[in-house]
């Protein structure tokens, strides 16, 4: 059995934006304490004023601060939610006895979790329609203001078989947060149709500054 963390990025890493700070340290302290055999840190080139990838500027900081015996892998392709759990998939090659715990933010939880069960376990859009509302009618039916968001998921997690996604909670400006619900609706179709993620891919390397 292998034990593998995972690190979804939040954009290019700088310890001195406290939050970002708080959500490596309290994985780095997961990884060390749960003896993690490996973590997989994941993010690509998403800002054209750094010579580095998410992952890359992750991976600067945590190196000297993880257990030396845990082997670190960065994915650095990646610039979307789904991109991540697709390209950590050849890397991660799940097997039904390890134990996988994938870090993000919570307000991005439950869609990691969509596409962890698309991409890792190939389940249908039908499957995991039913279970993603299953989890938002038993935990999500509160209302909660924006200095809420996240709370509720970051006490239960989202689980499925051998992996659990583990919410870190980084309070968004309200903008920042209706723009992350909405990109995560296209997030989720996109896999579905192949136009949809070829103009969704093209958009977010826009917002990004990168060449198409």
């Amino acid at each position: 059995m292998a034990k593998t963390a995972i690190l979804i990025g939040n954009g290019i890493f700088d310890s001195s934006i406290k939050d970002y700070r708080n959500y490596v340290d309290e994985f780095i302290d997961f990884a060390n304490r749960n003896r993690m055999d490996r973590v997989i840190v994941s993010g690509g080139h998403t800002d054209t004023n750094s010579m580095h990838s998410e992952a890359s500027s992750l991976n600067n900081y945590m190196k000297p601060r993880l257990d030396k015996r845990i082997k670190l892998v960065t994915e650095e392709k990646s610039i979307t939610a789904s991109q991540s759990i697709k390209y950590i998939k050849p890397i991660l090659r799940l097997k039904p006895h390890d134990d996988v715990t994938v870090f993000c933010d919570s307000a991005i939880a439950v869609k990691v979790m969509w596409f962890v069960m698309h991409y890792w376990f190939s389940m249908s859009k039908k499957e995991i329609e039913g279970d993603a509302l299953n989890f938002i009618s038993a935990h999500y039916s509160r209302r909660n203001g924006i200095d809420d968001m996240g709370k509720w998921i970051s006490v239960t997690g989202v689980l499925y078989k051998n992996v659990e996604v583990h919410p870190y909670i980084i309070k968004p400006s309200l903008p920042s947060a209706i723009a992350q619900q909405l990109i995560s609706i296209i997030d989720i179709a996109s896999i579905y149709n192949p136009a949809l993620y070829k103009d969704f891919i093209s958009a977010t390397k826009q917002r990004y500054g990168l060449k198409k």
